[in-house]
């Protein structure tokens, strides 16, 4: 594995510079291959690398143009595609600042970024990201929206279409003009402002700049030698996220084509459509495809059950020898070539069958779910890395091991905290908080490493550094005899079910751990007819004694491993998702926990009575 070091760090900014100049100064040389692409009603679309350029400085122009200075922030509000992209680079071409705003956020959180960062452009993807932004435009700073998608409906004075804008000419002045503004960026300068998940409050605006994101890219990419023109990377997670943005630009910066999933709910269509070599996704992505899997093997025959069985196991087995640098015997090498034959190649199929490695972060992830992917010939690698200071694991096909992240890049320094926090310090760092300066000093000890208020350990694995997390300090629960618990590590357990959508572990200061448990009521329904158990809503349905055993049954095998104090003593079966609109989880599908315990206190306290 090749080794970031600060000196080629330094080489690297004094060549890239910024970005934007990163990105675009290759495109010339790239002309018509295909750089972005995406997908509408299952077909493809894609941008050339002389496109992309075009249409960047195409937007650069139209802000310039309307008035923009250097340094204004300007935002994008809209799912994942192409155009998100171009525009982003767009808006770098005009020396202003793109702030991302989730294509989820509802109209009030959107409104707070706005006003928080003094947004003076918006660009929307759909009818009601739009709606949303045209309501909010009349009562702030905002002078201009424009519209991603042509068949969006806009009203109002100052509304433009993308198309309209990247369909202009462009002559030898706007080139000059655009040009001008790039070239008077510094690494130094502001990049972007990415507003944190708000798990506990209001989201903070991390400020990064181009030095602080051209070090994660350095470090990231040299761990890929073998990336290059003809690699596809499909951007899953949300591109307003840290890690989408920065991998994606990585992906450009090899020359790579990278493909765009507008809803992660198409994402099983997408994957083969796609057949990517990268991703970047979420455990909960993998925890679902397991549970299908073995959800559909129930209705197989014995002898399919016993050949999926035989070859998953051959392929973990081998997996497992290989990663280890273990001796591999000619017996194991004949029985993985047959599992190839049988299942494995069938089944990588179904994410499009030429995974070189797909990242995984955002949550813990179980070791036995990314160990079965491994085995099939899908290799997981599970990273770390925070809003503020991104990346900081970044694993390969070869150096990723389950259950824990790595390894650590070359160029950050780790250490833990006497309360087991881990601590960090190198250049992607953040600038700090957007006119926060009192929150920015939270962040950081008296000695200068950034706190990340997670809770973990390293070990070493041959040559490299590797991170453990086993929960976030404030999510911590503390029972009454005094027993600290990781919710999260009980809600990963739980997670891997196909019956259990969502999981909330509580507990902290009472006798013993309880859970809020939202059923997949899809698949639970299919289990119900089944049963012959009828039901006229959803709460009749959970209420039901049958249902009642049938989870609790699934509770007490899943949680089997876990120590006494650990299990879940009592659950209470909830009738509707937790959501976004309600503030109970974040944009990043993390759950809020102060704001359902304070919500579902009364379900809590009767989980509790004698």
């Amino acid at each position: 594995m090749q080794k970031a070091t600060s000196q080629g760090l330094k080489d690297f900014l004094l060549e890239e510079k910024t970005v934007v100049s990163m990105i675009l100064s290759s495109a010339d040389a790239r002309g018509d291959s295909i750089a972005l692409t995406g997908f509408k009603d299952d077909e493809k679309y894609s941008y050339t690398w002389s496109e992309l350029k075009h249409h960047a400085y195409a937007i650069g122009y139209f802000l310039i143009s309307h008035g923009c200075q250097p340094g204004d922030k300007i935002a994008i509000f809209a799912q994942n595609c192409p155009e998100w992209t171009i525009v982003d680079l767009g808006i770098q071409s005009s020396g202003c600042v793109p702030v991302p705003i989730y294509a989820t956020n509802s109209r009030d959180e959107a409104r707070y970024i706005i006003e928080d960062a003094g947004i003076k452009m918006i660009f929307t993807g759909d009818q009601e990201q739009f709606d949303k932004i045209f309501e909010i435009a009349t009562m702030s700073s905002v002078t201009h929206v424009i519209s991603l998608q042509d068949d969006v409906i806009v009203k109002g004075e100052k509304v433009f279409y993308l198309k309209d804008i990247i369909n202009t000419a462009i002559n030898n002045s706007v080139i000059e003009q655009v040009s001008s503004r790039i070239q008077r960026l510094s690494s130094n300068d502001m990049l972007t402002i990415i507003y944190t998940s708000g798990t506990t409050g209001n989201p903070k605006g991390a400020v990064h700049t181009h030095a602080s994101f051209l070090a994660g890219i350095y470090a990231s990419v040299v761990r890929f030698p073998e990336a290059g023109p003809g690699m596809v990377s499909l951007a899953f997670l949300p591109l307003s996220h840290v890690f989408e943005r920065m991998w994606s630009y990585g992906v450009l910066l090899k020359g790579g084509e990278n493909h765009y999933c507008r809803n992660p709910k198409d994402i099983m269509v997408i994957l083969p459509l796609s057949k990517p070599h990268y991703m970047c996704s979420v455990p909960r992505l993998w925890e679902k495809m397991y549970a299908t899997i073995f959800d559909r093997l129930e209705s197989a025959s014995s002898i399919q059950k016993k050949l999926f069985v035989w070859a998953t196991n051959a392929g973990i087995e081998f997996d497992t020898q290989k990663r280890s640098n273990k001796f591999i015997n000619p017996l194991l090498f004949c029985k993985k070539a047959i599992a190839e034959i049988v299942v494995l190649k069938k089944v990588r199929g179904v994410v499009g069958g030429r995974a070189s490695v797909f990242h995984v972060g955002g949550a813990a992830m179980s070791a036995d779910i990314n160990e079965f992917f491994n085995g099939l010939g899908i290799p997981l690698a599970q990273g770390y890395g925070l809003t503020e200071f991104f990346p900081v694991a970044v694993g390969t096909a070869k150096t990723a091991y389950p259950g824990i992240c790595g390894p650590v890049l070359d160029i950050v320094d780790v250490r833990v905290s006497d309360e087991g926090e881990i601590q960090l310090k190198g250049p992607m760092c953040m600038d700090g908080y957007y006119n926060k300066p009192e929150a920015t000093m939270e962040m950081f000890t008296t000695d200068g490493w950034f706190k990340t208020g997670d809770v973990g350990t390293i070990e070493k694995h041959g040559d490299n550094m590797y991170i453990r997390i086993t929960d976030r300090i404030k999510d911590l629960i503390i029972t009454a005899g005094g027993k600290n618990i990781a919710p999260q590590v009980i809600e990963t357990m739980l997670g891997e079910d196909l019956y259990i959508e969502q999981v909330v572990v509580v507990g902290d200061g009472r006798k013993y751990i309880s859970a809020l448990i939202v059923p997949n009521f899809e698949i639970l329904d299919e289990y119900a007819k089944s049963k012959g158990i009828q039901y006229s809503s959803r709460q009749e349905l959970i209420s039901h004694p049958g249902i009642l055993e049938f989870y609790n049954n699934k509770i007490e095998k899943l949680t089997e491993g876990l120590g006494q104090v650990e299990k879940i003593k009592r659950f209470t079966l909830m009738p509707a998702e937790f959501t976004q609109d309600n503030g109970e989880i974040t944009p990043t599908m993390k759950i809020r926990r102060k704001v359902i315990q304070q919500r579902y206190s009364d379900i809590i306290n009767k989980m509790y009575e004698d």
